[in-house]
């Protein structure tokens, strides 16, 4: 009853911040704990229902990458679909908002013909607008060229999926479609109150799945009231970029949020260093692909185009090969909800081997330091990285920030970062400190070294 209540409550609460949890861990935190770390493919899960889901293609008259990428999403949605030893279909393909870069009719016109030539006439294509369309034709190109209505509820094998395009703008959704999608969300409901309602906007719904802080829908908090009403809601989101192998690319409160990454490239939220677009991000390609059973579980897979496979988990202390696979196995009840803020409370700090070592390769008056990434049962996520004057070590006398480079498959083992301007005969301290995706600290490794 307790976990039901404080379900409930956290949805208007973290609209403003993040549950921050506390150190100590409660008999229901570790019955939570194990609840999480147990979480694996269940045996008897047979699809009745799938879909693929991206957003933020960015379809563009210039780059052809672009558009080989999109066309590989069918393929690869298709050929895991082929391969499933029960259900083979592909019922839908949604694109959630950013699908042409500037919305013009000849990023649609190549839009169009890729879906043409891959669309299977099993599988459903659906769309939304994001804020890039507006760059050019806005919401008149949209409904000429795609040939759709703005806001959508299609209904797919008995499954409901609920569409929002953003006003003018490109940022928010009005009132008025506020009270159409409470109209709507009543209408699946009724249909059946048991099975997931899938949805979606362009905007992510501020400070919930990963990269929210820094972008969202201004129409967030009508949304959150809006969505909350029904826990099996399922929605989908973009416009950030954020990579959806990040463990807090799922979050629940209420009802369950995910961000859909992007095929163009990957950015990050603004908290480790200065840099949300660090190197390798372009390297990156991802979409969702989403499957429900006969009881009405729900599981999520996040794919990597460049690897053409799926993610595995992030948690660099498990088995390499053990595929990222989100579950929700109860959708109307939020008691039994996994991805939670409770999980800050349940995880870990990162952690250096024992054996761990930071080395240092000096070029005059630079230094490239090298150092193994910590271990994490999350996920290894950013580093900040400290130089001392070891004369006065109090305050550091350079100081940056890099991430792990999780998003990237393999991820690197080892990673550098170079200091310059440095003082030669004068000895310096250089300070690794490893830092959890909930941006906390685990212990540094250091060591010293004298410019020559």
């Amino acid at each position: 009853m307790l976990k039901r209540l404080l379900a409930v409550l956290c949805v208007p609460i973290m609209l403003f911040s993040l549950v921050t949890g506390t150190s100590f861990i409660t008999k229901e935190d570790q019955k939570f704990m194990n609840r999480l770390l147990d979480i694996e493919t269940q045996a008897d899960f047979e699809p009745v229902f799938r879909f693929a889901i991206a957003s933020d293609v960015h379809i563009s008259t210039t780059e052809s990458i672009r558009t080989e990428r999109f066309a590989k999403l069918f393929q690869s949605a298709y050929r895991y679909s082929d391969g499933h030893k029960t259900y083979k279909s592909l019922d839908a393909v949604l694109l959630a908002g950013d699908n042409c870069d500037t919305g013009s009719d000849e990023e649609y016109a190549i839009l169009n013909r890729v879906v043409k030539e891959n669309i299977r006439p099993e599988t459903q294509f659906i769309t939304i607008m994001g804020n890039h369309e507006f760059k050019g034709t806005g919401h008149e190109g949209y409904v000429r060229n795609m040939g759709e209505s703005l806001d959508k509820h299609v209904v797919v094998k008995g499954f409901h999926i609920i569409g929002l395009s953003p006003d003018p703008s490109g940022t928010k959704q009005s009132a008025k479609q506020m009270i159409w999608l409470s109209k709507e969300l009543k209408k699946a409901n009724d249909d059946d109150p048991n099975k997931p309602i899938f949805t979606m906007q362009h905007g992510h719904i501020w400070n919930t799945v990963y990269v929210s802080r820094s972008w969202f829908t201004r129409a967030s908090a009508s949304l959150h009231m809006v969505y909350s009403q029904y826990p099996q809601v399922v929605n989908f989101s973009g416009h950030s970029h954020g990579p959806i192998n990040n463990p807090l690319n799922i979050w629940q409160c209420g009802y369950t949020l995910l961000g859909t990454g992007s095929l163009k490239y990957v950015e990050m939220e603004e908290d480790i260093g200065d840099n949300t677009t660090p190197d390798g991000c372009e390297n990156t390609a991802q979409f969702l692909i989403v499957e429900v059973d006969a009881k009405n579980r729900v599981r999520i897979q996040p794919y990597n185009l460049i690897t053409d496979d799926f993610f595995r988990t992030p948690a660099n202390n498990d088995d390499p090969d053990k595929q990222l696979i989100w579950q929700i196995d109860n959708v109307t009840d939020p008691s039994e909800f996994a991805y939670t803020s409770t999980r800050k409370k349940t995880c870990g700090l990162p952690w250096f081997d024992n054996d761990a070592a930071v080395t240092v390769e000096q070029n005059g008056d630079k230094a490239t330091v090298s150092f193994p990434q910590a271990i994490d049962d999350f996920c290894p996520y950013g580093y900040r990285i400290s130089l001392y004057d070891k004369a006065s070590p109090k305050k550091p006398v350079k100081e940056n920030e890099i991430y792990s480079e999780f998003y990237l498959e393999p991820m690197p083992e080892t990673l550098n970062y170079t200091f310059g301007d440095l003082i030669g005969g004068k000895t310096y301290t250089v300070k690794v400190t490893p830092l959890s995706v909930w941006g906390e600290a685990g212990a540094p490794i250091s060591t010293d070294f004298t410019v020559r």
